[in-house]
């Protein structure tokens, strides 16, 4: 648009070089016409000469053999073909002018307003004309630009909202299946356990529901998935792997659960354990849904890193969900309807947040692998 600015061409500018021409082509008209109008009075006096002159009331008049209105229709026929011809010449002038200075700037600029008005605006506004016309069809691709880049924006905006809450149901569902599972060991069997074992799993649900009280009040304070940052604090990976290998009981339910801690125990690391436990248990209930009859998880430290495998005994990824099943909404051909495609996701997001990674992939031994890792400050 500045290019143009520079080299515009006014609208008056081009207006004064059509006037010349007009003026021309009238003066030429009326040239032609009045030696038209000459010869044509010559004409009328060589057939029509005056016959006899009479003086009425100090006025002179010529009587010709011709009729009188012959005569006047001769006489005046230049002045009215003059007025004609300038009316024609300025008119034409004029339809010239709209015709290559205006017409194709007025077009689009009128298609470029229907379509804004119908919110469609996926096209562009070209005009190749350099005056203020075409000055104004650059800036109205410029406000074209900024609504489509603004209604792309409102988009993203909707996409990542629609995203956060989908996952945000996704992940509600692992916790409220360990509390649920947690209620119905108490309405089985709690008139037969111990004072100290209800404790214990009293302690638990508070634990869950704690857990989940601020990973709740985290993805409230949230736009979408890529605010998510871990808030770290102390907390012993002896307690963390106890909660994992009950966690992962629960989860699994009649399903046959392996938990292994290889080393770190005793160790007190600075971590976003809600964070931590949100992908591990999506990690655990994408599992459950391929294995057919066990789930075996490690976890350990290895350097600055806590790691956590998950290896269920099912029919393994495919190529396909190799490569995208970290992929938001993506589902493999197995139980495609049970569930969001959002699981791999979340952890894949979570572990870099966390400054890990997700690592997907086959089991030598047969089925699926996923390993997460986190940044484990001790």
């Amino acid at each position: 648009m500045g290019n143009i600015t520079k080299r515009m061409k006014s609208l008056k500018a081009a207006l004064l070089m059509y006037i010349p021409i007009c003026l021309g082509a009238v003066l030429a008209g009326l040239e032609a016409i009045a030696r038209m109008s000459e010869r044509l009075l010559s004409s009328y006096d060589f057939y029509y000469p005056i016959q006899e002159v009479r003086v009425i009331d100090g006025k002179v008049e010529w009587v010709r053999s011709g009729r009188q209105f012959l005569y006047l229709a001769a006489e005046n026929v230049g002045t009215v073909l003059s007025v004609l011809w300038v009316i024609f010449c300025v008119s034409a002038a004029g339809y010239v002018f709209y015709a290559r200075e205006l017409k194709k700037p007025i077009a689009i600029l009128m298609d470029a307003s229907k379509k804004i008005a119908e919110n469609e605006l996926d096209f562009h506004v070209n005009c190749d004309k350099e005056n203020e016309l075409g000055v104004l069809c650059g800036a109205f691709e410029d406000m074209r630009q900024k609504l489509f880049e603004s209604n792309m924006d409102i988009w993203h905006t909707l996409e990542e909202r629609k995203r956060l809450s989908a996952a945000f149901s996704h992940d509600l569902r692992t916790p409220l299946t360990v509390l649920s599972g947690y209620v119905e060991l108490l309405g089985s069997y709690g008139g037969k356990l111990s004072e100290e074992k209800r404790g214990e799993i009293l302690e638990k649900m508070r634990s869950q529901i704690n857990r989940l009280t601020g990973y709740t009040e985290k993805m409230n304070a949230v736009q979408k998935l890529e605010d998510i940052f871990p808030t770290r604090r102390p907390a012993r990976l002896a307690d963390i792997f106890a909660e994992m290998e009950d966690t992962g009981k629960l989860v699994c339910g009649d399903l046959l659960f392996s938990f292994t801690a290889d080393n770190g125990g005793d160790i007190e690391a600075s971590i976003d354990s809600e964070l931590f436990m949100q992908v591990y248990e999506n990690l655990v209930s994408n599992a459950v849904r391929y294995a057919e009859s066990r789930i075996d998880v490690s976890a350990g430290v290895e350097g600055d890193m806590l790691c956590v495998t998950v290896h269920d005994d099912g029919r393994g990824f495919s190529a396909e969900a190799l490569k995208n099943a970290s992929k938001p909404f993506f589902r493999g051909e197995q139980n495609p309807d049970l569930h969001f495609g959002l699981g791999l996701y979340i952890c894949s997001i979570l572990c870099k947040k966390q400054g890990g990674s997700l690592l997907i992939e086959n089991a030598a031994d047969g089925g699926g692998k996923v390993t997460a890792k986190i940044f484990c400050k001790s």
